[in-house]
């Protein structure tokens, strides 16, 4: 007979079912017998008891007597036990209702007996080779005077919610590695704006206990400020309850040093209401990363600070270099021009002078012959500085034309030999090393390489004292054929050979040097005229043992060249 409840509940009046005959007096549940005043056995007086007990028919469940004799099972419970095989649920199998003990259930007997109250056990069975939960409450069954004279249990399965505990706790768990882990910090909010909580991580790096701050709001104990990107609404969205990432939030530790941290985090609404319940968010120490950046900003305009400065030079730089250019044309203009309208009248002073000194217009006393040989000689030597001038200027000022040609090296000396012989004779120097020999031809222009041996043949003779030599020699090195003009005359001092190819230049040192007179150009535009040849020129010296200087010009190979315009 079912009475059936509300629900999924029913009454089941276990009464009508009846326990096999027992053949033997030892078999439990039939080992009660009747009193003299007819008592009901103990299997009836409990059969009796259950004929009323709710049960639950969608769960396993079971009835047992004190002893661990099972009294009755239901379907979900034999479903459940065929299932199993060879394991067991703690009653047993089904067919062992009525005639046997089941040890299992003893503990579990023993438990609800000194609790005297309903008893909870997880159990753990293979089902499908898949492991099931259940939860077993074991419940005692009391007769009309309270004392208890059987145990009714239930079996739920519980797998899902279990798995679900243990995946929340294993979520939980990570989380909290994470948060260990992380360098970030972690906040609520109640629906006040007022912070809930804190994580452990915020109260260490801020070096204050978390109750200093619960029940807060945020600008009670900083203040947010414009962050890297130049935004500045945390304010306004803790306020309009919308989302917000990292604004720049500002707090003193007790040193009274500023820490800021980057605040991230998102409004919470009840789900079923949709009322706001406050926010969730995350802070991240970026006290380090403004520091650079102050750094960075304040070497920034340092550099634009210096650059400006640096443009301000360099323009100042580009102003005086034009300048210096314009002075520089304009007196290389200038000496050109002077130049050339002092070299007019001087030539006719010069032949003038000549003129009388050969007496070519009559007879003329000997003194006067011997004034006209002083004009010539001093006319010869102030063109001679005027064509150095000339040339310097010409060469600074870009303007010089080079005819590049085969030159024969013999007519090349032999004609700069011609041109010095008779100032090396009157001195009366030893010039037997002069005489050279040689069927090789250079690159160059004529007239400018003959105006560099001769300005090294006449710097020879007048360095070099009387009595003393003079040579050339000739090498080929590579491609250039070296000619070495040496003197056994007063020599460059070490010091001073670093600059004797410079403008000016004039060995003053040495008592026979300030006899020469010249104006210190004759060097300097003989290197340059031999490197706009594509050749050098270059001293060995010693002092008081002469001098060697060596011109390099490219050696021909017999094909002509065009005119270079310098």
């Amino acid at each position: 007979m079912v009475k059936r409840t509300s629900g999924d509940r029913k009454v089941v009046d276990l009464s009508v079912r009846r326990m096999r005959p027992s053949t033997s007096k030892e078999t439990f549940g039939a080992a009660v017998e009747r009193s003299a005043e007819h008592a009901l056995p103990a299997n009836e007086q409990i059969l009796g008891l259950l004929a009323n007990i709710l049960v639950d028919e969608s769960l396993p469940f079971y009835v047992a007597a004190l002893d661990g004799t099972v009294m009755h099972t239901n379907d979900h419970y034999n479903k459940i036990d065929d299932s199993l095989g060879d394991m067991t649920l703690a009653p047993g199998a089904a067919d062992c209702v009525g005639q046997f003990r089941v040890p299992s259930l003893k503990p579990v007997i023993d438990d609800v007996l000194a609790s005297n109250t309903t008893v909870r056990a997880e159990e753990i069975v293979s089902i499908n080779s898949r492991d099931r939960v259940f939860l077993g409450r074991h419940i005692p069954i009391r007769n009309e005077r309270r004392e208890v004279i059987a145990i009714a249990g239930t079996y739920e399965d519980v797998t899902m919610q279990i798995r679900g505990i243990e995946e929340a706790n294993k979520t939980q768990a990570q989380f909290q590695d994470f948060a260990r882990a992380s360098s970030d910090w972690f906040f609520e909010c109640d629906a006040d704006l007022r912070v809930s909580s804190l994580s452990d991580r915020f109260t260490a790096i801020v070096g204050q206990p978390a109750s200093l701050f619960i029940g807060s709001q945020f600008e009670q104990f900083g203040r947010f400020d414009t962050n890297m990107e130049g935004r500045f609404d945390g304010t306004r969205a803790l306020k309009s309850r919308k989302p917000f990432r990292e604004q720049l939030f500002v707090v003193s530790d007790p040193s009274g040093s500023e820490l800021k941290f980057h605040l991230s985090g998102v409004p919470v609404f009840d789900r079923k209401t949709g009322n706001f319940e406050g926010f969730r968010g995350v802070g991240m120490d970026v006290t380090s990363l403004y520091a650079q950046a102050d750094e960075r900003e304040a070497a920034k305009n340092n550099l634009e600070t210096l650059f400006a400065e640096l443009t301000r030079k360099n323009i100042a730089l580009d102003v005086a270099t034009e300048q210096a250019t314009s002075a520089l044309r304009a007196k290389n203009e200038f000496l050109a021009a002077m130049s050339h309208e002092l070299r007019t009248p001087l030539n006719a002073i010069i032949g003038f002078a000549e003129a009388f000194t050969h007496q070519t217009f009559g007879e003329l006393d000997d003194a006067y012959v011997e004034y006209s040989r002083d004009i010539r000689t001093s006319g010869e030597h102030l063109l001679g500085l005027i064509n150095d001038i000339l040339d310097v200027a010409v060469i600074e000022g870009g303007g010089l034309s080079l005819q590049l040609d085969q030159i024969s090296v013999a007519d090349l000396t032999a004609k700069a030999v011609n041109m010095n012989i008779d100032t090396a004779k009157a001195k009366k120097l030893n010039t037997s090393g002069l005489n050279v020999s040689s069927n090789l031809s250079i690159y160059a222009d004529e007239r400018r390489a003959t105006q560099i041996l001769v300005n090294l043949l006449s710097n020879a003779i007048k360095f070099t004292p009387e009595g003393g030599e003079i040579g050339i020699e000739m090498s080929v090195e590579g491609d250039a054929l070296a000619l070495t003009v040496w003197d056994t005359g007063i020599g460059v001092t070490a010091e001073q050979q670093p600059y004797i190819f410079e403008k000016f230049h004039q060995v003053t040192d040495h008592i026979y040097s300030r006899r020469q007179e010249g104006t210190g150009l004759g060097l300097h535009i003989s290197r340059e005229l031999a490197r706009k040849m594509d050749g050098d020129l270059t001293v060995e010296s010693e002092e008081g043992k002469g001098s060697r200087f060596t011109v390099t010009l490219p050696v021909s190979n017999g094909q002509a060249k065009d005119a270079d315009f310098i």
